[in-house]
């Protein structure tokens, strides 16, 4: 029952992700990178200094810290509450005099995964905030907006707002941001009125945009030059809204490290018909609004939904919360939309880690489902990751899950930036500790991200930060003092840049795999990669 499964999402597996996860790195820096050891540099303010700054919608007063102007909690849309729940976000009132913007905003509500999920200091549906942090005197400054991670249903723009005092103090403006979760983030229920599209916080992100755009240079930002990055569920996003025609011209480059793109098919509403086996993305929710009213599912009502506490919708969601093809604000999947040529003609940063599918076991998919995937090519599957299945069955499953989901989708995506001549740029990171490589298959999910803002004494993370500070100044990642780090080219041989104990380019990394996976995917989207 469907019921069943979203409810065993974390539970049945848990034990899993710990045993693999953890040796490597914490959990919640994994999925979410709070980057706590710089964390408090970036809201520390010498002489209680504060700030100015003049927005469209009307005044702040924000902090002044040891190297930057931060302003937290800024409100970029109207709370989504009341009749604006399930509703694409509204435009923020105007105000008089001083807004205070030196604490952050509310998290949007999500549920409390214990150590996964670091308990937030209020979660509220008045969540639609966003915060910047400028150098001080900033003027015309590239901008980097990070895209939270978190399954589509945790996290916050607090967490990855510590690299304010590292982003600053080389010449780039930051901003982080919050957008709806979970089923008041995406939600296909037939009692609502989906024809604006049902990717609710997809639309968010889309209105933070907007809003940077008319602001940005009010805090020494330049809006022709923003660059959206994100992990995980974060790059996810990246890839959509990279192929989103609503984000034309409010993007100048997108980084997506370890961004589903591709497989496994995402949710679909009953207009288009889910080229996996699984529900349509009606039909999980009608199964949520049941469990949140306690009704059988054909006798919820509208208001039977508005009525739900958000804290009980939470609670109804186990595991990841993906966004729906709708049609409307999400066409299509991004990895078809990529190979149609659709994405924006911008530069593109896109990469995983060698052990992606350490995420398997809260991934919501089964065995059964991995092996259908392969189309009846079972064995063959299992001779390609053997050196994993002659582990476990376990290792196996996740291995295949990783290159699957995080790999192929950056290499597939990479190479069709070629149909927008566009460069992009291509990596795969396999750092791990050397007192861990004895216990750990591979860089976890994530490991990318913790290990290049966080380990400072680590030779890679430096020249991994700086590889991604030249991209955000100037569409290209190679500089002064850095290995060459060549674009993806039409050639079938897809060049990798591999960061391992040092950087290190490697020409078809699992090539075999790779083009096992890409079989797979070409023949089930053929329909859609059709002419029309």
């Amino acid at each position: 029952m469907l019921q069943t499964n979203l409810q065993t999402l974390v539970n049945n597996r848990l034990a899993v992700l710990f045993r693999l996860v953890l040796p490597s790195f914490f959990i919640a820096i994994t999925l979410l990178s709070p980057l706590t050891d710089v964390r408090a540099e970036s809201t520390e303010k010498p002489d209680n200094a504060t700030a100015l700054v003049h927005t469209n919608e009307g005044t702040l007063e924000g902090l002044v810290t040891q190297s930057s102007q931060v302003f937290l909690g800024i409100p970029y849309a109207a709370p989504p509450t009341n009749e604006h729940r399930w509703q694409p976000p509204h435009d923020v009132e105007h105000w008089s005099g001083v807004r205070q913007a030196k604490e952050f905003g509310a998290a949007c509500p999500q549920p409390t995964l214990h150590e996964l999920i670091p308990n937030h200091r209020s979660l509220r549906e008045d969540c639609l905030t966003l915060n910047v942090a400028a150098p001080i005197g900033a003027k015309e400054l590239p901008v980097m907006v990070i895209i939270h991670g978190g399954g589509m249903i945790a996290g916050s723009g607090e967490y990855n707002f510590a690299l304010a005092p590292i982003l600053n103090t080389e010449g780039i403006v930051l901003v982080t941001l919050n957008y709806r979760l979970g089923s008041l983030g995406f939600f296909a229920h037939p009692q609502l009125d989906g024809s604006q599209g049902v990717n609710y916080g997809l639309m968010d992100m889309l209105a933070s945009l907007r809003w940077i755009n008319r602001n940005i240079a009010a805090f020494g930002g330049d809006p022709k030059q923003v660059t959206i990055v994100g992990v995980s569920a974060g790059a996810m996003s990246v890839n959509m809204l990279m192929a989103n025609p609503a984000s034309a011209g409010l993007i100048a480059g997108g980084i997506a490290q370890s961004g589903y793109g591709t497989w496994p098919l995402q949710p679909r509403t009953k207009q288009v018909t889910p080229l996996a086996n699984g529900p349509s993305a009606e039909a999980i929710a009608l199964e949520l609004a049941s469990q949140a009213t306690g009704k059988p599912s054909d006798k919820v009502t509208r208001k039977d939904l508005y009525a739900v506490t958000a804290e009980q919708w939470t609670s109804t969601v186990r595991g990841f919360h993906l966004p729906i093809i709708d049609g409307i604000s999400q066409i299509e999947e991004s990895g078809v939309l990529f190979a149609l040529g659709k994405q924006h003609p911008v530069p593109f940063i896109s990469g995983g880690t060698s052990f992606d599918g350490s995420v398997f076991g809260i991934s919501g998919l089964s065995r059964e489902d991995l092996l259908a995937i392969t189309e009846g090519q079972s064995d063959r599957m299992r001779q390609l990751w053997t050196d994993d299945f002659s582990v476990s069955d376990e290792q196996g499953f996740s291995r295949f899950f990783g290159d699957l989901r995080y790999v192929y989708a950056a290499q597939n995506m990479t190479r069709s930036m070629q149909q927008v001549g566009r460069p992009a740029y291509l990596y795969m990171f396999e750092y791990v500790a050397p007192e861990q490589r004895d216990q750990v298959p591979g860089a976890v999910h994530a490991a990318d991200q913790e290990t290049m803002w966080t380990k400072f004494n680590l030779p890679i993370a430096a020249t991994m930060r700086n590889y991604w500070i030249n991209f955000v100044k100037t569409g290209n990642p190679n500089g002064q003092g850095l290995p060459s780090w060549p674009a993806v080219t039409e050639s079938k041989s897809a060049v990798w840049m591999v960061f391992g104990d040092k950087a290190t380019q490697k020409d078809n990394i699992h090539a075999e795999k790779m083009a096992f996976i890409d079989e797979l995917w070409r023949a089930r989207v053929a329909p859609l990669l059709a002419p029309r």
